[in-house]
């Protein structure tokens, strides 16, 4: 685990924990001493849960591009256009999610800027599988390609078989970070069992029992981390995130605001755009 990811409302908590732990336990205790170890468990506890939230976020937002694909093979096979089938992920989209596609509705409006859209697509889901999905979308809005929904369809079945894979591998990494968490802290829960008997409390109370005590934190913490370490799932390398805003390949071509509120949106096919030329002019 890298605390470099913690803010600083994550260290005040801890801080708060570790003290609240040597209070509560010392009120049950009695010493001091043996209460060390039990705060600096209360102590890691806001780390846990911060770490476990951002994972468990993360999570949600990857399993909903299956159901994402789906929507925009649909959009464009009912002939809207991508920007169209984009913004209506803000409304008909999954509910977690359609905050995301609301802010690429305001993008395109304002800026009409596909680069900043998927810029910000990538940045707020913060996943490979975000990443392939916008060059994909990207390319095809460039080259006007007339395969996209086939190679949509096909980039889907790909992420449902990617996610059922890493669903599997992640509930039997888990039995490793659980076998980590009650190998740690069985010896302490013993000790507090112990910890009733005034022998227990003079024996750690002495040099010797000081040094014991402090030896096994130091082993508890390596181990865990050692632990985690092994049960950590690798994740994977996102190699279309370096590209920065205003740093794709494709030339951008900026859309004015007017337009957009013509109802006149970037179309990611070259097909579409001229067929809504002619009937334009046929209007006319």
């Amino acid at each position: 685990m890298s605390f470099h990811r913690f803010n600083e409302k994550d260290v005040l908590q801890a801080i708060l924990c570790f003290f609240v732990g040597i209070e509560i336990t010392h009120a049950f205790i009695g010493a001091l001493t043996l209460s060390l170890p039990f705060g600096v468990v209360a102590a890691y506890l806001p780390f846990y849960f911060t770490e476990r939230n951002r994972e468990k976020t993360r999570l949600e937002l990857t399993l909903l591009w299956p159901e994402i694909i789906d929507n925009l093979i649909s959009g464009l096979r009912s002939g809207l256009s991508l920007a169209e089938t984009i913004i209506q992920l803000g409304n008909r989209g999954p509910t977690q999610s359609r905050p995301i596609f609301v802010e690429c509705e305001k993008i395109l409006r304002d800026q009409g800027a596909w680069t900043d859209v998927f810029f910000f697509i990538k940045e707020e889901f913060s996943d490979p599988l975000a990443d392939h999905v916008c060059e994909v979308l990207d390319f095809a809005r460039s080259s006007g390609s007339r395969e996209l929904t086939s190679t949509l369809r096909a980039l889907g079945d790909h992420i449902r078989s990617d996610i059922s894979i890493r669903s599997e591998i992640r509930v039997k990494h888990g039995w490793i970070k659980n076998s980590a968490i009650i190998g740690t802290l069985a010896p302490w829960l013993l000790l507090l069992i112990l910890s009733g008997q005034p022998s227990t409390i003079r024996a750690f109370t002495t040099g010797t029992g000081v040094f014991v005590l402090a030896l096994g934190i130091v082993m508890s913490v390596i181990g865990f981390l050692w632990m985690g370490r092994v049960g950590r799932i690798e994740k994977t390398p996102r190699i279309f995130a370096s590209k920065v805003r205003g740093d794709f390949s494709t030339p951008e071509r900026s859309t004015p605001v007017s337009n957009f509120v013509k109802g006149e949106f970037p179309s990611g096919n070259k097909d579409n755009d001229k067929s809504a030329l002619i009937m334009k002019r046929r209007d006319r």
